[in-house]
């Protein structure tokens, strides 16, 4: 049963994302209201209920979703039928088959655990994370190419098993390492050994005859170091430079994002963020030796803004600082300017400040992304915020858009500095049940500066860490906002409330329009960053960029696609849309 509602729920979700990337979308008519219709063929057509969202996706009632032949809903079959749509060749189509089988044997695992929204409600945020069902947009969001179902039973978020991480000995000349100005590297990367574990770990050292203090000793992720460390750094494993010592430390659990983990032992602790060389969503997830060597410096200039600029202070903005971090790249691949980017991601660490050390005694944080979790009753973790709350809905969520958005806004208009502002590294403080504050995360690879970058921004950096992050023009790093945060999160938060609370989607956008267009009257952008309210917004494709490249090596990261534009919802007057 269980398989035959995951298949389900993915092709309601895969038709949903077709047809807002303008895949399906010729295909797919309304023949009543609330009921369509996807003809691929004359003797395949699917029948579902629907209702047309203002962002112009589809949200399916997946249960409602069936065959006109009456045959089983298979996943598989409905990629190979609607291959001559997305395009896909052969090679790139079993690819993605694959992708598509290891996200439903891990759908079948958070079926079997799905919770009450009063149940969630309970958890804190790390336990919230082993319940969501991944990225939103893309349709395969749990692919994990490379992890057995044994490993998935061990490392798997969903799983939410605790586990100690291995410890590396690794000779210092060889590390790239940073770390803040006011602490010392050695503390930082020990912190979670109590005195009697760093005496085990000196004592393993004098048994592997190695001088204890020419290395550092680094927690490498138990898979990594069983999976791609062992082969790739075999000279330096036989050498000596790199050396296995022991499984010891405190006990850590895995955000939903997978290769950042929280000290479950003492949660105030360093979380440790660990490359894991698996295909998961759009890239293999290793750690980019790119930005290591300026990690703390980039946290320290964003930290400088937030703690300066009144905006960013009433509405109680923080971020977790990059406290420290390490990489070291495999000599044979150092030298092999354009090799796939994964082969010199394999080994680094980054430590970060824990979510928990930026929180008052009243509050608490989820990640924006959780907001929209429906449970099966249709009932929505935002809607049960609100209830709790004793707000009106417009209240809440104008409470919400005062204190996530506008700061992020912020941020890029006065700044220049654009965060990819996804529901994973936005958390949400909430104090009373009522959004009280925003935390921002993740600068390695997700921060990115305005080409036309304002000198108070410029001078918060060093040249050589200008250097390493991303420039971009101001009319594309605003989609790290509007693609980021309207359409990956809020978009699935307007059409949660709608489904638990019949909440319109207009009047959200609306009341976030009124929001937006107070902050413009007040503060003008600065740099020639976009307003918020121009009347049409770029359609960015995540999956046809998947469809279009295929699965084979690349020297960088994927790149977004856009497609035709769309009506900007915060501009749309009427209230036609549910």
């Amino acid at each position: 049963m269980s398989w035959e509602i995951v298949n389900r729920n993915l092709i309601a979700k895969a038709i949903s994302e077709l047809y807002y990337e303008e895949v399906i979308s010729n295909e797919i008519s309304e023949v009543e209201e609330g009921l369509y219709v996807l003809k691929l063929s004359e003797d395949i057509i699917y029948h579902f209920k629907a209702y047309k969202s203002i962002w112009c996706d589809l949200v399916v009632k997946a249960d409602s979703l069936k065959r006109s032949d009456n045959l089983a809903l298979d996943a598989a079959r409905f990629f190979k039928e609607t291959q001559y749509l997305t395009r896909m060749g052969d090679i790139t189509l079993a690819n993605f088959l694959e992708e598509m089988l290891h996200t439903l044997y891990s759908d079948q695992v958070l079926l079997q655990k799905s919770i009450s929204v009063d149940e969630m409600y309970q958890l804190d945020s790390l336990g919230i994370e082993a319940y969501l069902n991944g990225h939103p947009k893309l349709i395969l969001n749990k692919g994990r190419i490379g992890w057995s179902p044994n490993d998935l039973q061990v490392f798997s978020p969903e799983n939410s098993n605790a586990f100690r991480l291995y410890r590396v000995a690794i000779k210092k000349n060889l590390l790239t390492i940073n770390c803040q100005k006011n602490r010392c590297f050695d503390d930082v990367i020990s912190s979670d050994l109590s005195d009697l574990e760093i005496d085990a770990l000196k004592e393993e050292c004098i048994d592997r005859n190695i001088d204890f203090d020419s290395y550092y000793i680094i927690p490498v992720h138990p898979w990594q170091w069983e999976n791609k460390i062992r082969i790739f750094f075999q000279n330096d494993i036989n050498s000596g430079n790199i050396v296995f010592l022991s499984s010891t430390g405190d006990f850590y659990k895995p955000h939903i994002s997978i290769r950042t983990f929280s000290n479950c032992s003492n949660r105030h602790l360093y979380d440790v963020k660990l490359p894991i060389s698996i295909l998961n969503t759009s890239c293999v997830r290793g750690i980019p030796a790119h930005y290591i060597s300026v990690a703390s410096e980039i946290s320290e200039g964003v930290e400088s803004i937030l703690k300066q600029d009144q905006i960013f202070l009433e509405a109680n903005t923080d971020c977790l600082k990059d406290v420290a971090a390490s990489s070291y790249v495999a000599p044979e691949y150092r030298d092999i300017k354009d090799a796939p980017y994964r082969y010199k991601e394999f080994l680094g660490a980054i430590w970060r400040e824990s979510s928990l050390t930026k929180l008052n005694q009243n509050e608490k944080c989820l990640m924006t992304g959780s907001l929209s979790y429906l449970d099966k009753n249709g009932n929505s973790l935002v809607g049960l915020l609100v209830e709790k709350s004793l707000l009106t809905i417009e209240q809440w969520l104008e409470q919400y858009f005062r204190k996530v958005v506008v700061p992020l806004y912020h941020l890029q208009a006065q700044y220049g500095i654009g965060l990819v502002a996804h529901g994973q590294n936005t958390l949400l403080k909430i104090e009373r049940n009522i959004p009280s504050g925003l935390i921002i995360k993740d600068f390695q690879g997700d921060l990115r500066l305005n080409r036309n970058l304002p000198l108070k921004t410029r001078e918060l950096f060093s040249s050589n860490t200008l250097k390493k992050l991303d420039f971009l023009p101001p009319e594309h790093i605003i989609y790290d906002l509007i693609t980021g945060h309207f359409v990956s999160v809020l978009r699935f938060i307007s059409q949660a409330l709608f489904i638990s609370h019949c909440f319109k989607e207009a009047n959200f956008y609306h009341l976030l329009g009124s929001v937006i267009s107070d902050y413009e009257n007040k503060y003008p952008t600065q740099s020639n960053v976009p307003s918020l309210l121009t009347p049409s917004f770029h359609r960015v494709l995540l999956n046809t960029v998947r469809f279009q490249i295929g699965y084979q090596d690349f020297a960088q990261r994927p790149k977004l696609q856009l497609g035709n534009p769309l009506v900007n919802p915060l501009m749309v007057k009427n209230s036609s849309y549910e």
